[in-house]
């Protein structure tokens, strides 16, 4: 069914398109809103609006935007331009160029983050950030990665939370290695080596023994 528009075209069994411009709903019982060049390719994929969109994996969603392509079946992305939700389950909520890759994946916004490699790793917001590992979290700032399982980075800038169930809560250029390790903010920690070490803040701090601390303070 093609309901108005123009340049529309719907070709597969029980398909949609309710308006717009050069829209294609070819899957099963796909359907397209209205926009511009959007493309439902497969079984029960939609795409609400927007422009130059494309819904391909089976139950594939596309809210509006500009250029987001979904892959995933049972994916969704909200919006934006040029997000890539590329397996089963993912989601981005919006923002541009972000990718989310593993199953049930998140990223709700922000610019050039990406969510993969391995279930439910989720990005909030910001920019450049990557969550990389079972569960992992990035929940904003820039160039953060959270690549332990189960680790966190809640902000900042540059810092790396890399093993189980590390946490940065912020900061610039901090580190979290070990397992259970944290650095709570500052730049330049490192809270390395054994588990359960911890730095509350400061300068280039290092705690590096088996529940090792250190408050905050330069270069300890």
């Amino acid at each position: 069914t093609v309901s108005g528009g123009e340049d529309n075209t719907a070709s597969g069994s029980h398909a949609t398109v309710s308006g717009g411009e050069d829209n294609t709903a070819s899957g099963s019982h796909a359907t397209v809103g209205g926009g511009n060049n959007n493309t439902a390719s497969n079984g029960h994929s939609t795409i609400s609006g927007g422009r130059n969109n494309t819904a391909i994996g089976v139950y594939a969603t596309v809210g509006g935007g500009l250029g987001n392509v979904d892959v995933g079946n049972y994916s969704t992305i909200s919006g934006g331009n040029s997000n890539s939700a590329n397996i089963q389950y993912a989601t981005i909520g919006g923002g541009q160029s972000n990718t989310a890759s593993s199953d049930y994946s998140t990223v709700s916004g922000g610019q050039n983050n990406t969510a993969s490699t391995d279930t439910h790793a989720t990005v909030g917001g910001g920019e450049g950030n990557i969550a990389s590992s079972v569960r992992a979290t990035v929940g904003g700032g820039g160039g953060n990665t959270a690549s332990g399982d189960r680790s966190t980075v809640g902000g900042g800038g540059g810092n790396t939370a890399s093993g189980l169930r590390a946490t940065v809560s912020g900061g610039f250029t901090n580190t979290a290695s070990s397992s259970y390790s944290t650095v709570s903010g500052g730049q330049d920690n490192t809270a390395s080596t054994n588990t359960h070490a911890t730095v509350g803040g400061g300068n280039s701090n290092t705690a590096s023994g088996a529940q090792s601390s250190v408050v905050g303070g330069n270069a300890n």
